[in-house]
């Protein structure tokens, strides 16, 4: 009688050394992925950065008035970059917005036009943004501005 108690009582022991390891096991495989899918992330983001800032734009002239100005853009980057919108301010006002989505191939140059609401006038800024993020700030009137 007290061998079945035994045999019951380490049968009982060995479940629960089973279980406690199963629940341990469960909890490491979660707790690796959780850490995987942050290291991807991170280098996901950290990639993206390394991008944006290897974007190298050369604005060489600004010509037009009007309601327009063309930007001549050149690409020194090796990869092609596109310019997805500008805006151009005149003081702290608002005088032109708009999508673009120019692409400009690695190691070319481009015109770009840039429409505005209102007539061009002197002091205008217009700020480039990339697809990537990157905002390169021209001043009308510009023969070289690296960005």
């Amino acid at each position: 009688m007290l061998e079945k108690r035994r045999a019951v009582g380490g049968l009982i022991s060995l479940i629960g050394i089973v279980i406690v390891f199963g629940i341990t096991s469960v909890a490491y495989l979660e707790l690796s992925s959780s850490q995987t899918n942050l290291i991807n992330t991170s280098i996901n983001a950290n990639q993206k950065i390394s991008d944006r800032n290897n974007e190298r734009l050369n604005f060489t002239s600004i010509s037009g008035g009007g309601s327009q100005y063309t930007v001549n853009v050149d690409n020194l980057g090796s990869e092609t970059i596109t310019i997805h919108s500008q805006i151009t301010k005149n003081g702290k006002t608002i005088v032109g917005k708009e999508e673009i989505n120019d692409k400009i191939f690695a190691g070319t140059n481009k015109d770009v036009i840039v429409n505005l609401d209102v007539a061009s006038s002197s002091g205008d800024k217009i700020i480039f943004i990339t697809s990537l993020g990157k905002k390169c700030i021209v001043s009308e009137g510009v023969s070289f501005r690296v960005c």
